[in-house]
């Protein structure tokens, strides 16, 4: 729309011209012609550069590539929040005497089970973020040294390590721990089991602390959760789960400010790429896809038999580096309503899914792996070749303007803008600017009705330009339209384009442009000392 936006600056240049003038004492009228605007135009200009590319035979295409949806680590594996309760009391049952520095008893290492659904079995766990909390607990009257270390946690080499004094009498301590850093070996004590770490503990009376005698059952307890952990890196194996894709709903902008009539492409492709950074297998199922038109409510649902059974293979990496496995579905003409679908000029897409985690079983013997913040990413690569049919299409772009405060414009008795166009397309332009106050209300237009068409250009049996035409409009400028142009807040910019009323398709090629020249002939009133 960068073309049409350039009209909504006619007043603009105008203001720069006339501030040039140096105020005066005496007045009188002048009548100046000059130039606004001089460009050459195609259709590009309209949307925009970088979405157009042309075939070999010069034919534009629209090409544009949106992520519909994807599916993160933390959809598929969730470390669930642990908690455990440990007790570290004397079992001898008669009351004993302990001395500052003595151990309570000698407590073995043990296990910590994460109990993770679906069938997920970790060796293997890199923590970007996470908490241990843990509170602490003596009901003997001295107080207690507690160690305690997680030999299966370790960062920069070393294990996690706890040292905390625990006061006396069950006055509680709570202390948080942050596990940042640390990788988790998951395989237990023998190396033999998923999901599980090893702790170990020693707790002995304080130095500090005088000789204590402690009944059957006393000593120290701890509370440890393990909440919020998420991974920076998993490796082990996934389990067979199905992960939901809910029906939902993504933008789709290529069509913006754009409305057509009875519109229909000849052809188009849309390819669901589908990029799998994880290392594990898939398969996928893309259901209730449907175009959505808001601006006239209509609704056209994709249909093809391609998208009900997707495969797709685990990813590789080396070190840090993932190599993503990559899935083309491509739906043309022959296999879908593509053409349909995408002819109803959608500006959203719904969608649902599922994916279903290693359907074949544990193929890669528990080396699954994932990285944080990747996943399984869905891509709509779109192209449409610029050859359709239609009875219209039009461009609408509203620009914010403030002539408000604008004094030059008080000098302005009268003129015209005179457009110049040169079409070199196979249509029909009308042409038309809207002012709108500040209630979004139209109080002007600018285009003369009846006198605000580029015709086309000279067409053959096949729609295809073999020569401009050239057309000139005008926009005339009066003291009621300079006091509308002060109310305006918006200019809205409608464009009709008016296909010819004979078959075959209009083709839109590359070479095709508009040529453009704007001049201002006005009369002014000046004023000099």
């Amino acid at each position: 729309m960068g073309f049409f936006r350039k009209f909504s600056l006619f007043f603009i240049a105008l203001v720069v011209f006339c501030s040039c003038r140096k105020p005066t004492a005496t007045n009188w009228d002048v009548d100046v012609v000059f130039p606004v605007v001089k460009s050459s135009l195609n259709i590009k200009n309209f949307i925009g550069d970088s979405i157009f590319s042309a075939d070999n035979t010069g034919l534009l295409h629209l090409k544009v590539s949106r992520e519909i949806t994807a599916i993160k680590l933390d959809s598929l594996l969730k470390l669930p929040d642990t908690t455990i309760v440990n007790t570290f009391t004397v079992p001898a049952v008669f009351p004993t005497t302990l001395t500052p520095g003595q151990s309570l008893t000698f407590f073995p290492a043990s296990e910590l089970n994460f109990n993770i659904s679906n069938g997920v079995a970790l060796k293997k766990l890199d923590i970007r973020s996470g908490i241990l909390s843990v509170k602490f607990t003596n009901d003997l009257v001295e107080p207690l040294d507690l160690l305690y270390i997680i030999p299966s946690a370790v960062k920069n080499g070393q294990p996690l390590t706890i040292y905390e004094t625990v006061p006396p009498n069950n006055v509680p301590l709570f202390k948080t721990y942050n596990l940042e850093g640390y990788t988790l070996n998951m395989r237990g004590i023998n190396g033999n089991k998923y999901n599980t770490i090893v702790q170990a503990y020693t707790v002995n009376v304080n130095p500090g602390a005088n000789p204590v005698a402690v009944s059957f059952g006393q000593g120290a307890k701890t509370t440890l959760t393990y909440s919020d952990i998420i991974p920076s890196y998993v490796e082990g194996y996934f389990g067979q789960q199905t992960v939901a894709i809910p029906l939902d709903t993504t933008k789709l902008d290529i069509f913006n400010n754009f409305q057509a009539s009875n519109f229909m492409l000849n052809g188009a492709t849309l390819n669901f790429k589908i990029l799998n950074e994880f290392g594990a297998e898939f398969s996928s199922s893309l259901f209730n896809v449907k175009a959505i038109n808001s601006s006239n409510s209509n609704t056209v649902a994709l249909t093809s038999g391609l998208l009900s059974n997707i495969n797709i293979n685990a990813a590789s990496k080396s070190g840090l580096t993932v190599f993503p496995s990559v899935k083309t579905v491509s739906l043309n003409g022959t296999n879908s309503n593509i053409a349909p679908f995408l002819s109803n000029l959608p500006d959203k897409l719904t969608y649902q899914g599922n994916i279903n985690v290693n359907p074949l079983g544990n193929i890669s013997g528990y080396n699954d792996f994932a990285f944080y913040n990747t996943g399984i990413r869905v891509l709509a690569d779109i192209d449409i070749p610029l050859r359709f049919n239609a009875n219209y299409f039009k461009f609408i772009s509203n620009s914010t303007v403030d002539f408000s405060n604008v004094k030059q414009l008080e000098n302005v008795n009268f003129g015209n803008f005179v457009v110049s166009a040169t079409n070199g397309y196979p249509f029909r332009a009308q042409l038309q600017a809207y002012l709108l106050n500040e209630q979004n209300t139209i109080i002007d237009s600018l285009f003369i009705p009846g006198s605000n068409f580029m015709e086309r250009g000279v067409v053959d049996a096949q729609n295809i330009v073999i020569s401009p035409t050239q057309s000139k409009l005008s926009v005339p400028v009066s003291q009621v339209r300079i006091e509308n142009l002060r109310k305006a807040k918006t200019i809205r910019l409608v464009t009709y384009f008016v296909m010819p009323t004979n078959p075959p398709d209009i083709k839109i090629y590359e070479s095709y442009k508009f040529d453009v020249s704007i001049i201002a002939e006005l009369n002014y009133n000046v004023k000099r000392n």
